[in-house]
C-alpha cells in the first residue's frame, strides 16, 4: 500500500423509535477523504481529517487495525475511541461541546480483506448510548492506493 491513500467510511443506522411506533428508519451517511497510510508493528495506521462545520476545527482522525482489533480515535471539538472487536463489547465516552455520552459498541461481525491497494473493513454491531440500545449499525471502510483506480462514485 502506498503512503497517499483515499479513505471511504459508509455508516448504516437502523434506528428503531418504539415511543412514535415508526417504521424503522435506515440512516446512512457517508465519508470520503484523502489520508495517509502506514504499516509498523504489525499495524496498519490511515491518519485523515473529517471536515468540519462552520465556526470550527477540522476533526483529525486514526484508525488502526491489528488483528480483527478496530480503533478509531477523533480528536478536535469532539474526542472518542472507539473499538471494535468480533464477539466483543467494549464501551469509551463520545465528548462533544455539548457534554460526554457514554457510548457502548457490541461487534457481532466483522470481516476484513487486504490486499496490496486495498483495505476493506465491515463490521456489524449494537450501538448504545448512555446504556440503551440505538440502532443496529454497519460501517465500510475501504482504504485504497490513491493512484490504484479502485475509487468511484456510485
Amino acid at each position: 500500500m502506498t503512503r497517499d491513500v483515499l479513505i471511504s467510511i459508509k455508516g448504516l443506522h437502523n434506528v428503531n423509535d418504539t415511543e412514535s411506533s415508526q417504521a424503522e428508519e435506515d440512516d446512512e451517511v457517508e465519508l470520503i477523504s484523502p489520508g495517509r497510510y502506514y504499516f509498523r508493528n504489525e499495524k496498519h495506521y490511515v491518519e485523515y481529517e473529517e471536515p468540519a462545520e462552520e465556526d470550527q476545527m477540522a476533526i483529525k482522525s486514526r484508525i488502526t487495525l491489528q488483528d480483527h482489533r478496530l480503533e478509531v480515535i477523533r480528536r478536535g471539538t469532539l474526542y472518542s475511541k472507539m473499538i471494535f472487536e468480533e464477539n466483543t463489547k467494549n464501551e469509551s465516552w463520545y465528548l462533544t461541546p455539548a457534554g460526554g455520552i457514554f457510548a457502548g459498541f457490541d461487534v457481532s461481525r466483522m470481516q476484513i480483506s487486504e490486499s496490496d491497494e486495498l483495505i476493506e473493513i465491515l463490521v456489524d454491531y449494537a450501538l448504545e448510548l448512555n446504556y440503551e440500545h440505538v440502532s443496529d449499525s454497519r460501517v465500510q471502510i475501504r482504504i485504497m492506493a490513491k493512484d490504484s483506480g479502485l475509487f468511484h462514485i456510485v
